[in-house]
């Protein structure tokens, strides 16, 4: 009787993984979806190719991973999933390529959800055009059934998928490709590239220090849902940022209390004059807490600032004097990521930061990291060769990878930390 029952059991678990297998190989296979009609009005487009995506991490997943954390992250955020009745649920088949599109419509930004439909069924929010469903993402009902006729009466282009490309976010001129983000997902390495353009002004980071670098250039209408609407107070008028971190400090003061203190240097760029003061309003407004202002320092609760303008559009929040140069790079990551996650003189309660999924994910993804490389390289598109002993080539393709250290996997260290933040925010209570 023994004997068969491990007979038994071994065939039923051969079977759970040639159907795993099975399962693996049916989604690497080319999605049906090869281009995808959009409005006229489109200016950007996050297209999605969710095959390559989960067939290269639920590979790694069940026959890479050998950590119970990500079956943890996995079941708890399919928990959270299946018990979230807030959420609107789509018509689209997601195992197929889709997409976010970003339109400019009287003079407003707005998202719009697309994919290959899965049912006829008219109580959806959205539309069905051409057996594609699209629905409005970020705004209420009856302003949504408004844009959405214009919409469907408008004139449309066709937007091509490229299957080897497994995520992408290209700006839109005129029904013309204007710039491509093509970002890579590999075992060991995450990567990202796209053409530089204008100059920007970015902090310079005290490189004799550990420390985290990020700048970016914003573009306008970036997706909120609408929990979080009213950070749009920034993000409307914010046209890049220049972001050093230098790590965090426990303060247990007798007089002041205890708190966070973090010792970071922030550049805000604004499309619009911006006053400080102008600044401090909406700080209060997205940080929800303390924020007064004295003279020349800003208070964040009670950690202490220097609050600079530059010039009439860009402002300095920071603990050191700004040290600024001018950049081609329309994004820029340098450091070292663990910085992040590391806080000085915690002492004992240390242990409960290490309780909270959020900390724990993005603690284990930085010390995973092993560098981040930067570079700009020549586009083929501008190399001229006029003459044979003038090579003339502009460098203005930039690329940005993240290798991961050995024994690390990019795909599941990155799905883990993703899941991690949905499970924190995107089920949780408006």
């Amino acid at each position: 009787m023994k004997v068969a029952q491990r007979f038994i059991a071994i065939v039923l678990i051969f079977m759970i993984w040639i159907l795993a297998f099975s399962y693996v190989h049916s989604i690497h296979r080319q999605s049906t979806v090869s281009a995808i009609p959009c409005p006229e009005k489109t200016i950007g487009i996050v297209k999605i190719n969710s095959r390559d995506i989960f067939s290269k991490i639920l590979f790694d997943y069940s026959f890479r991973n050998k950590d119970a954390k990500m079956i943890k992250t996995v079941s708890e955020y399919y928990q959270n999933w299946a018990q979230d009745t807030s959420a609107a649920r789509y018509p689209i088949d997601f195992s197929e390529n889709f997409c976010f599109i970003k339109l400019k419509l009287n003079q407003e930004i707005i998202w719009v959800l697309a994919g290959k439909s899965i049912s006829n069924n008219a109580s959806f929010n959205g539309f069905i055009r051409k057996g594609f469903y699209y629905e409005i993402v970020s705004k209420d009902k009856e302003k949504a059934a408004i844009l959405q006729q214009q919409l469907m009466n408008g004139s449309w282009f066709l937007s091509e998928f490229n299957p080897n490309k497994a995520l992408t976010y290209e700006l839109i001129n005129n029904k013309q490709l204007k710039n491509e983000y093509v970002f890579s997902l590999r075992t060991q390495e995450l990567a990202f590239s796209f053409k530089a353009r204008r100059t920007t002004t970015m902090i310079v980071p005290d490189s004799t220090r550990s420390f985290f670098h990020i700048s970016t250039r914003l573009n306008r209408g970036s997706f909120l849902p609408e929990k979080y609407a009213d950070l749009d107070v920034l993000t409307d008028k914010l046209a890049g940022f220049s972001f050093n971190y230098y790590g965090a400090r426990y303060i247990n003061d007798a007089e002041r209390g205890t708190y966070i203190d973090t010792e970071f240097d922030l550049l805000f760029n604004f499309s619009k004059k911006t006053k400080p003061t102008e600044l401090t309003k909406i700080l209060r407004k997205v940080a929800k807490e303390d924020v007064r202002v004295e003279s020349d320092w800003i208070y964040l609760n009670r950690a202490r600032y220097r609050l600079k303008a530059i010039n009439d559009s860009t402002i300095f929040i920071g603990k050191n004097n700004p040290k600024l140069s001018q950049t081609k790079a329309a994004y820029s990551m340098r450091g070292k990521p663990q910085v992040l996650t590391e806080i000085k003189d915690l002492g004992w309660t240390g242990g409960l930061l290490e309780l909270i999924p959020e900390y724990r994910a993005l603690k284990d993804f930085s010390q995973s990291v092993e560098s981040i490389q930067m570079h700009m390289a020549c586009d083929k598109n501008t190399c001229t060769h006029q003459v044979s002993k003038q090579n003339t080539c502009q460098k203005n393709m930039q690329h940005i990878r993240i290798k991961f250290k050995p024994g690390s996997n990019a795909r599941l260290e990155t799905f883990r930390v993703l899941l991690t933040m949905a499970n924190a925010y995107q089920f949780q209570p408006d």
